[in-house]
């Protein structure tokens, strides 16, 4: 059994409260009394604040950038990878929590300049993966819309991470299986 190091179980402890209060809504102090650890110890692991939130960023997008890749090699159909894709972040509200990348989108007046470029970045290589598996669905016959892959899978985007924070401040999972449902209804 492989034992988390300190920095990943504060890394971990941090992505938890973002997803749940937000950026500036926790501390080191918070990750402190959660690990039980001296916060002397977060900081010999990242000196700021803005160190640690670089980290987490860099690490969701390279976990979210991997299912990706997942679904792209182990889903058939435009479908099923569009639904498998909606599922992540299902998933993420089924944990009480918001995808991090839209979580610091609604912080982004308040987080520090140098993270704003990973955040655009994170977002889209989103709207890139999407358009692909648009485009490939819209090929195929397989999907059905108006407009250019690359704008359908902007609104797609939009519309997942407005129904997280929706589902989350309405505190009922089924606004979002419903508007995920007619996401996918509305391309075939």
């Amino acid at each position: 059994m492989e034992i988390n190091s300190t920095r990943d179980l504060i890394l971990d402890s941090a992505q938890a409260l973002a997803q749940t209060r937000g950026f500036n809504a926790y501390s080191y102090a918070d990750i402190a009394t959660e690990l039980g650890i001296r916060k002397a110890s977060i900081h010999y692991h990242f000196p700021s604040k803005n160190d640690l939130e670089t980290e987490l960023l860099s690490r969701y997008r390279t976990s979210f950038f991997s299912e990706l890749q997942n679904i792209e090699s182990n889903v058939n159909g435009s479908i099923e990878q569009l639904q498998r894709y909606a599922q992540m972040y299902a998933s993420t509200l089924n944990n009480n929590r918001i995808c991090l990348g839209g979580m610091m989108a609604s912080d982004v007046g308040a987080l520090p300049e140098t993270l704003t470029p990973s955040l655009v970045s994170f977002f889209k290589e989103q709207v890139d993966w999407l358009a692909k598996v648009m485009d490939t669905g819209k090929k195929a016959g397989e999907l059905n819309f108006s407009g250019s892959a690359p704008s359908q899978a902007t609104a797609f985007l939009a519309a997942l991470q407005g129904g997280l924070l929706m589902a989350n401040a309405m505190e009922d999972e089924v606004i979002f299986k419903r508007l995920r449902q007619t996401l996918i209804s509305a391309l075939k």
